[in-house]
């Protein structure tokens, strides 16, 4: 020991040497496996022309969950109806006339101005309508030429230009039209009561005009008036008390009949008399402004845009208040005054 340190800078240059020696046998070694390890970097490929198959099921599973993401569903009761809001959107609520908040679909907020029944407020809610827009009811969002309130009246879809309510249901009556009977019965001659009673065939019945000025026509029972389709079938002998001139009136009746179709009219002695004649003045309100069809008894008529032979109407009969057609399909159907426009 005492020899290392009197001369310890030759110790550690031994020590230097020694080290020097092994990593020397160390590299050597390596050197001598460095062909092995990157033999296989320096061999020959052998061609190949084989391309790997690319595997598509993660790229198909992206696409799908890129078409069709992942949607927030409301749960729902057994009609169907939301029981909460969705995932970012609270539930509406709206205060009743008691000031106590309540959802929406409970409180009837609208009401069918022709009906004048409530429309649910789920319904606005279910086919997605604004509402708390206050002209939702009146508004027509698939352009159909039907309002809300009336797609809902007829039970149809507000949303689809395909599904509305028939075109007649826009049909109302606006007025019904009476025309004076051009004929007016002025005379007649012979006894109608009493022991010296005339029989009817001797009787002659005076026939005037009212919008011709045309010479009086004298005649008998069973005969034509001339120019004209009405023929003379019943006369019938009526006293009535004038409080005008306090004593009878002679208010005969002489019955004429349409020989084309069948209809009967009924004339007083020196009484102007309505026509069977009778028009309906309909407004459609498919139209905007609305549109003023008239139409005469037992005459066909057409509703815009149906305007084929397939889609004829028939008006059947009338009076102040409504008037009976019959449908392209045969059906009767009562078209009535629009209380809106009272």
């Amino acid at each position: 020991m005492n020899w290392i340190k009197k001369r310890y800078d030759q110790f550690l240059l031994a020590l230097f040497t020694i080290a020097l020696l092994i990593c020397a046998v160390f590299i050597f070694l390596r050197v001598q496996s460095f062909g092995e390890k990157f033999s296989d970097a320096v061999a020959t490929v052998p061609p190949n022309n084989k391309v790997p198959a690319v595997k598509l099921d993660e790229i198909d599973a992206a696409k799908e969950k890129l078409q069709n993401p992942p949607a927030w569903t409301s749960p729902t009761d057994k009609e169907g109806k939301p029981t909460r809001g969705s995932l970012f959107i609270a539930e509406h609520y709206m205060i009743n006339s008691a000031g106590v908040p309540e959802k929406p679909d409970i409180i009837e907020l609208y009401t069918d101005s022709l009906t004048g029944k409530k429309i649910p407020s789920a319904w606005f809610m279910k086919n997605g309508l604004p509402l708390l827009d206050p002209k939702v009811a009146s508004q027509d969002p698939d352009k159909d030429g039907f309002t809300n309130e009336d797609e809902w009246r007829e039970g149809t879809d507000p949303n689809n230009k395909e599904s509305h309510p028939p075109y007649v249901t826009k049909l109302f009556l606006k007025r019904f039209e009476k025309v004076p009977f051009r004929l007016v019965w002025k005379g007649y001659d012979g006894v109608p009561t009493g022991p010296k009673k005339d029989p009817i065939e001797k009787f002659s019945f005076q026939i005037d005009t009212l919008d011709l000025r045309q010479p009086s026509e004298f005649l008998k029972m069973g005969d034509m008036v001339p120019n004209t389709k009405f023929k003379l079938v019943k006369f019938e002998f009526k006293e009535a008390f004038n409080p005008k001139i306090e004593e009878k009136e002679d208010v005969s009746e002489l019955t004429l009949v349409d020989t084309i179709t069948g209809d009967k009219i009924v004339l007083i002695l020196n009484k102007v008399t309505d026509s069977p004649d009778v028009y309906a003045n309909f407004e459609y309100e498919w139209i905007q402004p609305p549109k003023i069809i008239r139409v005469k008894k037992l005459q066909e008529f057409v509703l815009m845009p149906e305007v084929d032979d397939a889609h004829h109407y028939k008006l059947l009969d009338i009076n102040d208040t409504e008037a009976q057609i019959k449908l392209f399909d045969g059906k009767d159907y009562t078209v009535k005054m629009d209380p809106r426009h009272k």
